[in-house]
């Protein structure tokens, strides 16, 4: 019985080998993303060199609104993403 348990042990500790541990695996490499993809946007929205009506100015301030709400959320969000590639691979 002591041969059985001792070839048991002695059979599984071969196994971890098999399988593959942290140390096996290469680290990441960091993302190298350019700055001017990380610089905010600066969309303007045109306006004309003229009196405006009431209905322009309404429609070109939602208009601009509009745009800088997507661009301010864009921009969030590929810095978060920019960031968090860069720390990859890195020693914490």
């Amino acid at each position: 019985m002591r041969v059985a348990i001792i070839l048991i042990a002695l059979s599984l500790t071969g196994c971890a080998s098999w399988f593959p541990n942290r140390h096996s695996v290469l680290p990441p490499t960091p993302a190298h993303i350019p700055d001017s993809l990380k610089k905010p946007c600066d969309r303007l929205i045109t306006i004309p060199d003229r009196d405006l009506t009431q209905e322009e100015a309404t429609a070109l301030w939602a208009a601009e609104r509009k745009a800088h709400g997507a661009c301010i959320r864009k921009d969030d969000k590929l810095i978060k993403a920019a960031d968090a590639l860069e720390k990859q691979g890195q020693k914490q």
